[in-house]
């Protein structure tokens, strides 16, 4: 019953097209050797979508679900992702030269989880409701995590822009795509550390709520006490029938 987040990685490139024509503008040679720093704009887009419902069996669930010891009763997947998008200008030095300038940075941190329920429990029985509220515990940490960190991945953004490095002019295409790159490398590696790095406080509360402590006062003993609940019930039912018959 283990959350699992899922970083995508999504870089989209604008593209350069025929900037590389030679021009008749003239700098000094010094001038034409630097690049200036970049400006960048930083936009994070935290939004949520509707809680998905899927259903597996048991076996189909701990099929998947390979990490975790013992049987796994149902858990949320993928609740939370980032993806990292990059926008660039070019800044004509003449010569043939230009600088690539990244110009934005746009960030979008989803939270959509799923929550896979298994179909060997009958929907609103008593077991489908311990183990259900099991996973909402972890949806809730998930959402609770995701409200938190928006104001921090904004900050992480703003000062990662802050010390993009500066590359030498580029005198093509090539140049411009492999420099591109560079700079996106350099500001997902950055980035993307920090997220890591706050994802080890989702962890350690997730984990909690998964500790052996949890499930044997919150989730074990629940569910034992729906089987004896059921076998009262069922013991019940056969002494009503069995009264009328006589």
């Amino acid at each position: 019953m283990r959350t699992y987040s899922l970083f995508l990685l999504c870089f989209s490139f604008s593209v350069l097209g025929t900037f590389f024509a030679t021009t008749t503008n003239s700098y000094a040679e010094s001038a034409i050797d630097r690049c200036p720093r970049h400006d960048v704009q930083t936009e994070l887009i935290a939004k949520r979508a509707k809680t998905k419902f899927l259903k597996g069996s048991l076996k189909g669930i701990n099929d998947f679900v390979r990490v975790h010891n013992g049987t796994v009763l149902a858990f949320v997947q993928n609740p939370l992702s980032v993806d990292t998008r990059f926008k660039y200008e070019y800044k004509n030095l003449g010569n043939g030269r230009a600088c690539v300038m990244l110009d934005k940075v746009q960030a979008r941190f989803w939270a959509a989880p799923r929550i896979v329920m298994p179909t060997d429990f009958k929907k609103g029985s008593c077991e489908y409701k311990i183990i259900l509220k099991h996973e909402k515990r972890h949806l809730q940490a998930a959402y609770d995590f995701h409200d938190r960190s928006t104001i921090k991945y904004r900050s992480f953004l703003g000062r990662i822009a802050r010390n993009v490095p500066i590359f030498p002019p580029v005198t093509s295409s090539e140049q411009a795509a492999a420099v591109e790159m560079k700079i996106a490398d350099y500001f997902a590696k950055e980035f993307y550390a920090q997220v890591e790095k706050s994802y080890e406080e989702l962890n350690k509360i997730q984990s909690k709520i998964d500790s052996p402590q949890e499930y044997l006062f919150n989730t074990t003993r629940k569910l034992n006490r729906c089987a004896e609940q059921e076998k009262e019930d069922a013991q019940q039912n056969s002494k009503l029938f069995y009264d009328r018959e006589d």
